[in-house]
């Protein structure tokens, strides 16, 4: 995300493009298997997968990570992520609904392994593994450090994996020792639009904001004691964002401005007053982190923003 019009520059800079990523495994490892884990017990993938069929997107956003197109992706929904996500897999074959794939699509794509990021009912399960081996590791239950050592672990590409976590890391403790001051002085609260009439405030267990905690920021109260990853309020209890001294909402397709999905909240007078918003410290920041090269995404934005709010 961040400057979505040119994401394979910033992935390039970020260390998200890997060298020696060849799809195409030796033809001694073609054939051979290991067993790695899943939601479903031990199941035995090719060492070196080549031609994996994804069930959505988010699985082929991981994948893309570290160095490997998939064959095939159930859903679309990712025609909008920008130049990096959206460039590499705008070719690739669509194989029917996330959650109802098309099992004669999955089966032209002679995938060599199925991997779905979502429980997986056990009929479907036994379709897809008559087609392939078919992996089933639940994303709502990782986190997107955990989903790229998931990944790397099923598709033998841990040192990729490995080399995505450190640049993770090291972007995120830049982020923490550069903007130091920033982050002392200020509380954030991320907030989006439910419905017409309604927002969330997005807390610590929801994915873009532990990405966000992990660059340095401060939640307000409540998102910070907030349990659930949303809490949902009327615009009438905007009141509650008060003690934020910043308010970060989503962008939209471009990664830096205000989404029109925000409009609903944005253009009424209640949060025209608040005092963030009085003060010009309403900040646009990517959403929707699903695997860990989004993460560096938003950590990209989040340091964009840091630097913009140490202007004077």
């Amino acid at each position: 995300m961040i400057e979505l019009l040119d994401r394979r520059s910033l992935l390039i800079g970020s260390g998200l493009l890997l060298a020696g990523c060849s799809s195409t495994p030796p033809p001694s490892e073609q054939n051979d298997t290991r067993t790695v884990e899943t939601d479903k017990g031990p199941v035995d993938v090719p060492v070196s997968p080549a031609r994996v069929v994804c069930g959505d997107y988010y699985g082929a956003f991981a994948l893309v990570d570290l160095g490997l197109t998939p064959v095939g992706v159930g859903g679309g929904g990712y025609q909008g992520t920008g130049a990096f996500y959206g460039d590499r897999l705008k070719a690739v074959p669509v194989t029917g609904d996330w959650t109802e794939p098309d099992v004669e699509k999955i089966a032209a794509a002679d995938p060599d392994l199925i991997l779905r990021t979502i429980d997986t009912p056990d009929e479907l399960y036994q379709q897809l593994s008559a087609i392939a081996p078919t992996v089933v590791i639940s994303f709502q239950k990782l986190s997107l450090l955990e989903v790229a050592a998931r990944v790397g672990d099923v598709v033998n590409r841990v040192a990729q994996a490995d080399q995505l976590l450190a640049s993770y890391r090291d972007k995120t403790a830049q982020i923490n020792r550069r903007h130091a001051d920033v982050l002392a002085r200020h509380t954030f609260s991320f907030v989006q639009v439910a419905s017409d009439t309604t927002f969330w405030t997005l807390g610590p267990a929801w994915t873009d904001t532990a990405v966000l905690l992990d660059c340095g920021i401060r939640l307000a109260e409540p998102s910070q004691s907030q349990a659930e990853p949303t809490a949902e309020y009327s615009f009438e209890k905007i009141a509650i964002l008060e003690p934020s001294s910043a308010l970060l909402v989503p962008a939209g397709p471009d990664g830096t401005t205000a989404a029109p999905d925000n409009e609903p909240l944005t253009g009424t007078d209640l949060w025209k007053n608040l005092s963030a918003v009085r003060a010009g410290r309403v900040h646009p920041i990517v959403s929707g982190a699903s695997s860990l090269g989004t993460g560096i995404q938003l950590a990209d934005r989040m340091d964009t923003v840091l630097t913009e709010m140490a202007k004077p």
